[in-house]
C-alpha cells in the first residue's frame, strides 16, 4: 500500500513536471490579475467611535413618613438601556435622515428605500463589549464604525449618525421622565385643591362653633365644671352650718343662697348650654354638645392632616421629577471619539494577491488534470474522445 502511494505521488509529480508550462503559466496569470485587482480596487476608509450608556437621571421615589407606601408609586422614569440603544442604532427614521443628509441615493446608485437602508447597514459595523465577554452579560460599551470611499465623508456621516441616535435616546428619556412628571403634577394639583377644601372646612367649623383646639378646650371646660361643682358643694356645707347657727332668715344665709343659685345656673349652662342663643360664639360649649362637636372636629381635622401628609410625600417627588425633566440627557458618553481616517481600511492587497495565487494553483491543477485525462482518452479510447469533441462542439454552437 505504501509503495502504491509512492508510485501515485511520483506519477503526479511527473505529470506536473510534464505540464509545468501550463501550470505555472496559469498560476502566473491569476497572480498578476490578483495583483492588478489589489491596486485597482477602490480604497475604503473606516471611521469609528465608542461610547457607554450611563444610568443618566436616577429617580428615587423612596421616602419616609405616614404615607411611605404611596412613595412607591410605579412611575416609570428609567433611561433607555444599552440593549435598547443597540436596537435604536438601526432605527429606520434615523437611517432615512442620514440617507437624505448625505445624498446616499447618488452614492449608492439606487432610489429604493429598502435597498438604500440595506447598503447603509452593510457599511455600518456595530460591536458591543460585555462584562466577562459573554453574550448574556451586561453591555459595558458600544462601538459604531462606518466604511466609505472618502475619509471625510466617513467621519461626517458617523458623527451625524451618532448625534441622531443620541437625540433619539434623549427624546425617549425625556418622554419617560415627562410621563412621571405630568402624573405627579396632576396629583399634586389635586392634593392642593383637596387640602385647601379641608382647611376651609375646618376653619368654617371652628368659626361657627368656637372650636379652636377641641381637646384642650374640653380639658379646660371639664376643669371649670369640676371647679364650679366643688364651689357649690362647699357653699352647701357652709349654708348648712350657718343655717343652724344663724337661722334661715339671716342675711348672710340669704347672700350665700343667692351666690349658690348663680353657681348652679352657670353649672347647668356648662352642662346643657341652654342659656346661649343659637349661633352665638363661645369657646365654652355645653358638656352635652362636646362629644358630637369633638367627633365632627376630629373628622375635619383628620382630613387636613391626611392631605398634608400626602402633600409631604408628593411635593418632594414632584420637585425631584421636575429637576430630572429639566436636566434630562441621553446618558450616552463617548469614550473614544470618531476621527477622520488617514489610512485605508481596504482593500487588503496581500490577501487579494494570496487569494489569486491560491485560486491560480487550484485552477492550474484542474487544467493539468483535465488535459492529461483528455490525452489519455484520445490515445486509449478514441470513441470516447470523439464523443467528447462532439459535446464540446455542441456547446460552442449553442
Amino acid at each position: 500500500m505504501k509503495e502504491h502511494s509512492q508510485i501515485d505521488l511520483l506519477d503526479f509529480a511527473t505529470l506536473l513536471a510534464k505540464r509545468k508550462k501550463t501550470f505555472f503559466g496559469i498560476v502566473l496569470i491569476c497572480t498578476l490579475v490578483g495583483f492588478a485587482l489589489a491596486f485597482i480596487w477602490p480604497k475604503s476608509y473606516k471611521s469609528e467611535l465608542s461610547f457607554i450608556v450611563t444610568d443618566g437621571n436616577a429617580i428615587n421615589f423612596s421616602s419616609g413618613g405616614l404615607l411611605s407606601g404611596l412613595a412607591n408609586l410605579s412611575v416609570d422614569g428609567s433611561n433607555v438601556t444599552a440593549d435598547q440603544v443597540l436596537v435604536l442604532i438601526r432605527n429606520k427614521v434615523i437611517q432615512d435622515k442620514v440617507i437624505a443628509k448625505f445624498d446616499l441615493m447618488e452614492i449608492y446608485g439606487t432610489d429604493i428605500p429598502e435597498a438604500l437602508r440595506k447598503k447603509l447597514n452593510d457599511r455600518i459595523i456595530i460591536e458591543e463589549t460585555r462584562e466577562g465577554g459573554l453574550g448574556f452579560n451586561n453591555i459595558i460599551a458600544i462601538s459604531i464604525s462606518y466604511i466609505d470611499g472618502e475619509p471625510q465623508r466617513a467621519f461626517d456621516l458617523l458623527d451625524y449618525y451618532y448625534n441622531e441616535v443620541e437625540a433619539k435616546v434623549e427624546d425617549l428619556n425625556r418622554k419617560n421622565v415627562e410621563d412621571g412628571f405630568l402624573l405627579l403634577k396632576s396629583r399634586l394639583e389635586q392634593n392642593e385643591l383637596e387640602l385647601r377644601a379641608a382647611e376651609d372646612s375646618l376653619v368654617s367649623f371652628q368659626t361657627r362653633h368656637g372650636i379652636l383646639e377641641v381637646e384642650e378646650q374640653a380639658k379646660v371646660q371639664v376643669q371649670a365644671i369640676a371647679q364650679l361643682k366643688s364651689e357649690i358643694v362647699k357653699m352647701e356645707i357652709e349654708l348648712g352650718y350657718l343655717t343652724e347657727v344663724l337661722g334661715e332668715n339671716s342675711s348672710r344665709v340669704a347672700n350665700l343662697n343667692l351666690q349658690k343659685a348663680e353657681l348652679e345656673s352657670k353649672y347647668d349652662e356648662l352642662l346643657s348650654g341652654d342659656s346661649l342663643p343659637d349661633g352665638s360664639f363661645d369657646i365654652f360649649k355645653s358638656a352635652s354638645e362636646m362629644p358630637d362637636l369633638f367627633l365632627e372636629y376630629l373628622r375635619r381635622y383628620r382630613d387636613v392632616i391626611v392631605q398634608e401628609e400626602i402633600y409631604k410625600v408628593l411635593f418632594p417627588q414632584f420637585e425631584q421629577q421636575k429637576l430630572n425633566y429639566e436636566e434630562v440627557s441621553s446618558g450616552l458618553r463617548i469614550i473614544d471619539p470618531a476621527l477622520v481616517p488617514t489610512y485605508k481600511n481596504g482593500p487588503k492587497r496581500a490577501y487579494i494577491i494570496l487569494a489569486a495565487f491560491l485560486f491560480g494553483c487550484f485552477f492550474a491543477l484542474l487544467s493539468v488534470l483535465f488535459k492529461e485525462w483528455r490525452s489519455n482518452l484520445e490515445e486509449n479510447k478514441p470513441e470516447d474522445y470523439q464523443r467528447l469533441k462532439e459535446f464540446s462542439g455542441s456547446l460552442k454552437s449553442w
